[in-house]
């Protein structure tokens, strides 16, 4: 027996006749696969790939499969967040620029003029001594330092030298 070459015109026969029907085979292309043990396989896998079910996937599945993989892959940058990192920088940044002017400018345009910084403040009227009275100290200088009894004296001890007079 001499092996049947896969590009001999019985070869392509065969193949026509399994593309067509591989269980109604004609009766030559069915001698030629008992002969030849390779056919025989060929047939059989041709008809397990008959009997094989469709496979169910979403429409799309198997064209985005590459891209879906390759973005999982350590090391690759995603293109959606590269493309749009910088254009979310720049906009947080002009945001808060935005918002930091805003704030200065009204600031100082609702800030209300300085009237106290122009006043001189005014010069006590009276110190308060740490030393204890004495008699030749002003007695008035010292009154918010008095109870209310010794001012109600101090009172009486003023008026009495204006009746004199």
């Amino acid at each position: 027996m001499n092996a049947l070459m896969p590009d001999s015109p019985e070869a392509q026969r065969v193949l026509e006749a399994l593309e067509a029907d591989p269980l109604n085979l004609p009766a030559d292309v069915a001698e030629l696969v008992r002969r030849e043990p390779a056919l025989a396989e060929l047939r059989v896998q041709w008809l397990a790939l008959e009997d094989a079910p469709v496979p169910l996937a979403p429409a799309g599945y198997f064209e985005q499969l590459p891209g879906r993989i390759a973005g999982k892959l350590p090391g690759q940058p995603r293109r959606l967040v590269s493309r749009l990192s910088p254009l979310l920088w720049s906009a947080a940044a002009a945001a808060l620029l935005a918002i930091g002017a805003g704030g200065f400018l009204a600031g100082r345009a609702n800030r209300t003029p300085m009237v106290e910084a122009s006043v001189q403040p005014e010069a006590p009227r009276y110190t308060v001594g740490d030393a204890p009275f004495q008699e030749k100290d002003d007695l008035l200088v010292q009154a918010d330092q008095l109870s209310p009894e010794e001012v109600q004296a101090l009172m009486k001890r003023l008026e009495s030298p204006k009746q004199r007079h």
